[in-house]
């Protein structure tokens, strides 16, 4: 049995190799103004940039409230490790420069409502953002990504059927936060002034790909380059103008700069598990949200993979670590766990699975202990809900597993406390129709 999306099979990556090729606009960059292109949007001139790459991403200028300088600086060296390292081909990067933090001139917008009609408009599924500030001594740099929902459904959604031995029905999970905190990294004064040269070099063009060859132009503004080719450490790009030059592509950020590679190298990663279910390194260098999306996928692929005897244990030997233990009045403070209420779902959905799994095998032939079960992931699911009212799988899987246990009312008011959470989410004036939601396949036995 298998805990399935649409997309792909869970073992795929171990022979799908890791490619990096350029094939004409399918892997490009480009730097655009974020109140000139909201201004745009306002005028109903949506212009997508980049059409034709199958991954999007966008970074943002990171907000500078203590006048440090490297919001740009910080931006600027994500996007182009991004553009230049993806562990996917057929990539775009756009990179904003402006003031997330400053309210535009027509409308009171700020960070989220400056970030999602820009991301909406261009089809991206990664944006990365974030806050420098001085501590004391210390600047401390916070790293923040959001996933597009069109990518939490296709890649990061996934479904369990139930089995006929306990019942009828489907049980959903999404992996989340796809709104997080990624990196939190703290450097001294003197380490952080080394990121605005680090930065500077990476937008101009050198003539050949040598350090010490002469400068022969700029990464413009509001148009996009393409990746030509590359040679070592080196790539060369080409401007809509016609003009060339070369880039460096690694080992540009190096010592105190490396720590902050951890943040695009995740969002990269993330785009890798889409494209052919590689899973993303966890890295010490990660905040404990991004931590939790990878050990949920983590515990999905043990699922599908592992012999069904083991699956269960070690899943749970992941998760378990993320929520409070189901014997303790854990969630009575409503403080969701990191990553929030879809771990916790998670780790309900694998007792179920677990269960199913012995009663395919007929090792559990009592049924008051099937329903005991049932009846304690309900419990279970009901106070994580609490911490995390919004989160519509869990709400989804309590409708579902109240009315396997015939509480009709609870069902009933889980069911509608869903659909009040899926409505409240906006939906952005410049999205398209969203796909189908993912159909539910049986698990693997």
């Amino acid at each position: 049995m298998m805990l399935t999306n649409t997309k792909k099979s869970f073992w795929m990556w171990l022979v799908a190799p890791v490619a990096l090729f350029f094939a004409g606009t399918a892997s490009a960059g480009g730097i655009w103004d974020i109140e000139k292109e909201l201004q745009l949007l306002r005028d109903g001139k949506v212009q997508q940039h980049i059409g034709k790459a199958r991954y999007r991403f966008a970074v943002f200028t990171f907000d500078d409230p203590d006048g440090t300088g490297l919001g740009n600086a910080v931006a600027s060296i994500l996007s182009h490790d991004l553009l230049m390292n993806s562990k996917v081909s057929s990539i775009g990067v756009l990179r904003y420069v402006g003031n997330l933090g400053k309210a535009g001139e027509d409308k009171q917008l700020r960070y989220f409502d400056k970030v999602e009609p820009l991301i909406e408009s261009q089809g991206v599924q990664v944006a990365i953002w974030g806050t420098i500030r001085r501590r004391g001594e210390l600047v401390r740099i916070d790293s923040f990504m959001q996933l597009s929902p069109s990518v939490m459904r296709s890649a990061f959604s996934f479904s369990f059927s139930m089995p006929v031995e306990i019942g009828s029905g489907r049980l959903v999970h999404r992996i989340g936060p796809d709104r997080m905190l990624t990196q939190r990294l703290e450097l001294s004064s003197e380490q952080a002034s080394y990121l605005a040269p680090i930065a500077v070099d990476l937008d101009r063009l050198r003539a050949t790909p040598n350090g010490s060859a002469p400068f022969v132009g700029q990464l413009p503004l509001g148009s996009v380059y393409y990746l030509q080719r590359r040679q070592g450490e080196w790539i060369q790009v080409g401007m809509q103008s016609g003009q060339s030059g070369w880039l460096r592509s690694t080992g540009f950020c190096t010592g105190t700069c490396a720590p902050l590679l951890s943040v695009s190298r995740f969002a990269s990663e993330l785009m890798a598990y889409d494209d052919r279910a590689s899973l993303p390194e966890r890295s010490e260098r990660l905040a404990p949200d991004a931590k939790a999306f990878i050990d949920q996928l983590w515990a999905v692929e043990v699922l599908n993979g592992a012999p069904a005897q083991y699956a269960e244990q070690e899943a749970l030997y992941r998760l378990n670590p993320w929520c409070p233990a189901r014997d303790e009045a854990a969630f009575e403070d409503h403080a969701p766990p990191p990553g929030g209420a879809a771990i916790c779902n998670l780790r309900a959905i694998t007792r179920l699975v677990g269960m199913s799994r012995k009663a395919a095998r007929q090792q559990l032939q009592d049924g008051q202990l099937k329903e005991d079960t049932m009846r304690s992931v309900a419990d279970e699911l009901a106070m994580v809900s609490m911490s995390d009212p919004r989160h519509v799988p869990t709400l989804k899987n309590l409708a579902t597993l109240f009315g396997f246990l015939g509480d009709a009312e609870r069902a009933k008011l889980a069911a509608r406390l869903a659909d009040e959470a899926a409505s409240a989410v906006l939906v952005p004036a410049y999205d398209a129709a969203p796909p189908p939601e993912p159909q539910a396949q049986p698990l693997k036995p």
